[in-house]
């Protein structure tokens, strides 16, 4: 074979995701959805235990879609100590929680963005890419709102439960 027909007849390499999701719907949903595109693979899952360290470990993935509504520690609480554990994954929250009060929260703890589980599923797979290329991705609410605080220099109305 020819380096050029070689070249030709090599798939992209996937980029592995590994979802963490109370619901096991909601990972059997996103792993169809993710797995239907060319760059992009499921490579594993958990429930939101304590489990997720070492699978993190083990698996070594690209990105990790984080929800941060389980039973037990807090998902930011886990979302800070998967952080302190690897401060170069980037972490998505996909999260049923308001994103007036929890994506600042959740990107102040290590998160790289936030998108609602009633957004589009198209949200997803463009969060993804963003965060595989070291963007951030916030929804146009909050991009807004994060906007208007950074140039009125003010936090006014910013909760003190986001520090």
């Amino acid at each position: 074979m020819t380096p050029l027909s070689a070249a030709v007849t090599e798939a992209p390499k996937r980029r592995r995701v590994f979802l963490v999701d109370e619901q096991p719907i909601v990972r059997q949903d996103l792993t169809l959805l993710i797995n239907q595109e060319p760059d992009l693979l499921v490579c594993g899952e958990a429930n939101g235990n304590t489990s997720v360290l070492a699978a993190l470990a083990q698996l070594q993935p690209d990105i990790l879609v984080l929800d941060i509504s389980f039973k037990g520690p807090h998902g930011i609480d886990v979302l800070k100590t998967i952080r302190s554990a690897d401060e170069n994954l980037p972490i998505l929250v996909l999260s049923m929680d308001d994103e007036s009060i929890y994506a600042e929260r959740a990107l102040r703890a290590g998160a790289n963005g936030y998108i609602m589980k009633q957004d589009a599923a198209d949200t997803v797979l463009v969060a993804l890419r963003r965060l595989l290329r070291h963007e951030l991705y916030v929804g146009d609410k909050i991009a807004n709102r994060m906007r208007r605080q950074f140039v009125s220099g003010s936090t006014k109305g910013t909760p003190s439960t986001w520090e």
